[in-house]
């Protein structure tokens, strides 16, 4: 039984909102969210949650920073709205950027800011595709990975395979001139191979692809550095220098969709750091202001910046750049930096890969568990001799389940295999990881 007020609440939802990822009209019940704190957040009957998702890998900074409360309430009071349009600017936009431009990586310091995840992608789609028009080049192509989620738009979803192709269907046609290589999930080859007698042939199957499709028409390759919705997947440490050849080889631009991973998910600043790899193009969102206001970025090289330079560009959105949102990710950078916060997800990162492998690996349903930093993935199956993954509506209603125990995880939005995904905060300690995990192994124990 629930209280009066969550009923009139869930009425309303339902007669009122359309959720993403969600059937329309759905009778499901899901708590509602009234209050947070740190690592954990409270619904509307007092229930507390641990939230090892980090509200959808977003809240990485945790509840309640007060700092970025405070900048966004200052700057609410001096300036609320100005738009970047033409060549119009406003000061704490100006302000970020510079503070921006001495942590990002080498040669990334030119930026177009935007509302979030998705409108950064479309944003480095549409520029590499700009640029390589400009160069009289008629590159347009976009190869992405199988498992890759990059977002809900026209052109982020096609680039877009996680959840088996359910980001497609409904809406075509999608943008056009997007292709999918195979994915790096070792555990999950898609050559049937072993790491590392693969010999790396899915990083090197991106030429193939390069070949087969003209390199006169591919513009751009795009990955994450660790795949979120996949499961929180890392790649093998050869797989990016590969592909930085191919690229190199082919004149492609290779696209870094750091949307998940950027500002110390992985345990390092950006998750590109993890290999000695430089990109053309990258892009931000979620953590750069812990997803307190709507805000994210695309970054350009020195390369794509400069040319670029004497074009007009017909692209932009009325709040990019929006003052109380760039204040925001100002204290935010602050505070990651103070608080060594990207040192915490790689220490509290590491313990926990340490106790999935020690503890979590033996249990009769667990056949990986990976990642980088605090972006872990736990792959359970119902028979390890034959990898059987387990129905995704029965790991749904088990997500169900442990989120009544006060532990909020999601799972991999995957066809072939069934990956649970573990990303809190990363303010998060060793004290409130291993509150977590007792949860979480209790539970996948309990998987038949």
């Amino acid at each position: 039984m629930v209280s009066k007020r969550t009923e009139e609440l869930l009425a309303l939802d339902r007669k009122h909102l359309v959720h993403g990822f969600a059937v329309v009209g759905s009778e499901e019940e899901w708590p509602i969210i009234e209050r947070a704190e740190g690592v954990k957040c409270w619904d509307t009957e007092g229930k507390a949650y641990y939230d090892a998702a980090s509200q959808q890998t977003s809240n990485t900074l945790g509840h309640g920073q007060k700092e970025i409360i405070d900048a966004i309430c200052e700057q609410a009071r001096k300036l609320q709205f100005a738009h970047l349009l033409s060549r119009q600017s406003n000061v704490p936009i100006i302000e970020y950027a510079a503070e921006l431009a001495k942590v990002v990586p080498p040669g990334m310091a030119h930026f177009f800011f935007n509302n979030g995840g998705t409108e950064a992608v479309e944003t480095s789609f549409k520029l590499t595709r700009l640029y390589w028009h400009v160069h009289g080049k008629p590159k347009y192509k976009i190869i992405s990975l199988q498992d890759g989620f990059h977002g809900a738009g026209l052109g982020a979803a096609a680039a877009t395979r996680a959840g088996s192709g359910a980001f497609w269907t409904g809406y075509a046609p999608l943008a056009a001139g997007f292709i999918q290589a195979p994915t790096f999930y070792c555990n999950r080859c898609a050559f049937n191979l072993k790491y590392p007698s693969c010999d790396i042939i899915c990083a090197r199957y991106v030429e193939k692809i390069i070949k087969a499709e003209g390199a006169d028409s591919v513009a751009a390759y795009v990955a994450e550095p660790v795949m979120g919705a996949a499961g929180n997947v890392a790649p093998p440490p050869e797989y990016f220098p590969i592909v930085r050849q191919i690229c190199n080889d082919h004149d492609v631009f290779m696209i870094c969709d750091e949307v998940q991973t950027a500002f110390g998910r992985t345990g390092k600043l950006w998750g590109q750091e993890h290999w000695p790899v430089s990109w053309d193009i990258m892009t931000v969102a979620k953590a750069i202001n812990g997803c307190y206001l709507p805000f994210g970025a695309t970054l350009l090289s020195d390369r794509v910046f400069e040319g670029l330079k004497g074009t007009m560009v017909w692209h932009g959105f009325t709040q990019h750049g929006n003052p109380i949102c760039a204040a925001a990710a100002g204290a935010a950078l602050k505070i990651i930096f103070r608080d060594k916060m990207v040192e915490n997800a790689e220490k509290v990162g590491a313990y926990v890969l340490e106790r999935l492998n020690r503890e979590f690996k033996e249990l009769p349903s667990v056949t990986d568990c990976s990642g980088l930093g605090m972006m872990l993935g736990i792959e359970v199956v119902k028979d390890k001799e034959t990898m059987t993954p387990f129905d995704g509506a029965a790991m749904q209603k088990w997500v169900r389940k442990v989120l009544e125990r006060g532990l909020y995880v999601r799972m991999a939005l995957a066809k072939d295999y069934t990956r649970v995904r573990f990303n809190p905060p990363i303010i998060t300690t060793q004290k409130e990881a291993d509150e977590m995990l007792d949860i979480l192994y209790t539970a996948i124990a309990e998987l038949k």
